[in-house]
């Protein structure tokens, strides 16, 4: 894959701190001639088996990753469009893993005692990042925790949505607002997490686009609007609340450069990833791979997950705190307590098929084939003779899919045509 000289030349500088960046940036290289990880991340609320499983390695930093031997067809799984599992990079997952540290900490489960946790992923298309901080929550904090999703884009959110309602968690919903309405919800948010819109460079190996379009000028066009972004939200990090700042880019206009426009705060400050991620660090090295770290602020380190010395397409992360001066009144105050109202719908409603608190006993549950799972996915009627009229629902593995309605005839399809397959569901 032939690089432009420009992203090789940010590539050298953000490489610079590292250790031997000359055999970092020929494993880079030759990453990029071999074919992407296949990966998952398991829901922990909808155990099945997993053929797809078989052979599979664990990801270092994260309890529910797993590396596939080759890449399925996920289309043709019904358990894939029930939520049973999520399909995302392995270097993405390093964000979940910062979470469940700062998920750790004193001061967070002081909070989450008092009152639900109040958690914000401000750049959540398509969902990979929420639905992994929704599972960690859950696993936390039981039901004690908010999380609110948010898209600009309103085409990007209804995919979020509909990504989140399979997921099944009630706790988290999902809104399109702009930055500047949800910074004005001052001192709100106990976590924020910020997966920047950026120029890409983690998906030159997965979308051939992604390395055509790349430019200095739109490195600079994302450097800006990242900026733009943290500006605009940081008023509604609690004091004392945590933010974790990623990418999926390299250079360090977008990443360091970025970092170090919110730490011009003066209330905000970089914590050393290193020392907080050293278990994941090891278990790393452990597999085989290497994480680079680089300064982001005084004494505090951010991670850089480069493809060659990770499988995966790489990311970058930060960790930021805001502060408060301990004379202030503000310091260690709890942040109000939202009522539910404050929120949107969640996704996952308690009729939601896929939803966690969905009351299985309030219909008649038909187990289905694969191949039956599929053409009801697909959006077919069906012909269920032996199954009671009206409204049914649908269970693969004894998860369930959702609904139909049964007229004797046939049973009518229910699936939301959002969520349909449109490819060839014959096996």
């Amino acid at each position: 894959m032939e690089l432009p000289q420009d992203f090789r030349a940010l590539l050298d500088e953000a490489l610079a701190t590292s250790c031997e960046p000359e055999r970092a940036i020929a494993c880079f290289e030759a990453a990029l001639e071999e074919e992407s990880p296949a990966c998952v991340r398991l829901n922990p609320w909808k155990r099945a088996h997993l053929p797809i499983l078989d052979g599979a390695e664990r990801v270092p930093w994260s309890e529910e990753g797993w590396r596939l031997l080759s890449r399925p067809v996920y289309t043709l799984h019904p358990l894939f469009h029930a939520g049973a599992y999520y399909v995302q990079d392995a270097s993405s997952m390093f964000v979940g893993a910062v979470l469940r540290r700062v998920l750790r900490q004193p001061d967070i489960l002081r909070r989450a005692e008092a009152r639900p946790l109040q958690v914000l992923d401000l750049c959540a298309a398509p969902g990979g990042k929420t639905t992994d901080a929704a599972a960690s929550l859950r696993k936390a904090f039981g039901d004690a925790f908010r999380l609110l999703a948010n898209e600009v884009n309103p085409r990007r959110a209804s995919v979020l949505r509909d990504n989140v309602a399979v997921w099944g968690d009630p706790d988290v919903s999902v809104c399109s607002l702009p930055v500047s309405r949800l910074g004005a919800l001052k001192d709100r948010f106990d976590i924020i997490l910020v997966d920047a819109p950026c120029s890409g460079e983690g998906m030159f190996r997965k979308e051939p686009q992604a390395l055509s379009q790349w430019s200095p000028a739109l490195v600079a066009e994302c450097a800006a609007l990242q900026r733009k972004i943290l500006d605009g939200i940081a008023p509604a990090l609690a004091p004392g609340g945590y933010l974790i700042y990623s990418t999926c880019t390299f250079n360090t206009r977008e990443n360091e450069g970025s970092v170090a426009r919110l730490l011009e705060r003066p209330d905000f400050r970089a914590l050393d990833l290193r020392s907080w991620m050293a278990e994941e660090e090891a278990a790393a090295q452990a597999a085989g791979e290497q994480l680079l770290w680089s300064p982001v602020g005084t004494g505090a380190d951010g991670v850089r997950l480069l493809p060659g010395l990770v499988r995966g397409e790489g990311q970058f992360c930060a960790l930021l705190q805001r502060g408060a001066d301990e004379e202030s009144p503000e310091c260690g105050r709890l942040p109000a307590q939202p009522g539910e109202k404050d929120y949107p719908q969640p996704a996952a409603d308690p009729d939601c098929p896929t939803g966690y608190r969905l009351d299985r006993s309030r219909w008649p549950n038909v187990p289905v084939d694969k191949q039956t799972a599929l053409y009801f996915l697909h959006g077919d009627s069906l012909s269920l003779p032996d199954a009671p009229k009206g409204v049914l629902l649908l269970t693969y593995k004894d998860i369930p899919l959702g609904f139909v309605k049964n007229v004797g005839s046939r049973a009518n399809n229910l699936h939301p045509k959002s969520r349909r397959i449109k490819m060839d569901v014959r096996l």
